[in-house]
């Protein structure tokens, strides 16, 4: 008798589930800086430096390039992540909330290196030393971030 009864129920409460997840537009987050798709760049592809960022010294702009070398260095290695387990991320995100980070790891990367690409030209622009980018983020490269010296130093 109960599970009779039961079963009406389980049918009505998924319908309204799945009418809640059709409709994700208004379960989206709000439209925020953070909320906005990685691989969205400007242009061209490239980075646009922040005011901000045009003020920082060589030093602190070698850092910063260093610290995101190191940081994207491994993306190939790291890649494993799978489109299923992608779309489970993005599907929860958009019924439950919640971060959408992580799941476009290659409109990421495009970002991240467009940024040190950035950094890097300014680094040449500024007249410091700077990265050899390709060398520094080939496969298998494991020592810190090094720049390269300035011709006539």
């Amino acid at each position: 008798m109960i599970r009779t009864r039961a079963k009406p129920y389980c049918a009505l409460l998924a319908l309204s589930l799945g009418g809640c997840a059709s409709q994700s537009g208004g379960l989206a987050p709000p439209a925020t800086p953070l909320a906005e798709t990685v691989t969205q760049l400007p242009k061209g592809g490239a980075y646009q430096l922040t005011p901000a960022e045009l003020e920082l010294d060589c030093k602190k702009l070698t850092g910063r390039a260093a610290v995101r070398i190191v940081q994207i260095r491994d993306f190939q290695t790291r890649r494993q992540t799978t489109a299923v387990s992608r779309t489970i991320q993005s599907t929860t995100s958009s019924v439950l909330g919640g971060s959408f980070e992580g799941t476009d790891p290659d409109g990421r990367y495009a970002r991240d290196r467009a940024m040190l690409a950035a950094y890097n030209n300014r680094l040449a622009e500024k007249n410091c030393a700077n990265f050899d980018l390709d060398a520094e983020l080939a496969p298998g490269a494991k020592d810190p971030p090094r720049t390269r010296s300035l011709k006539g130093s």
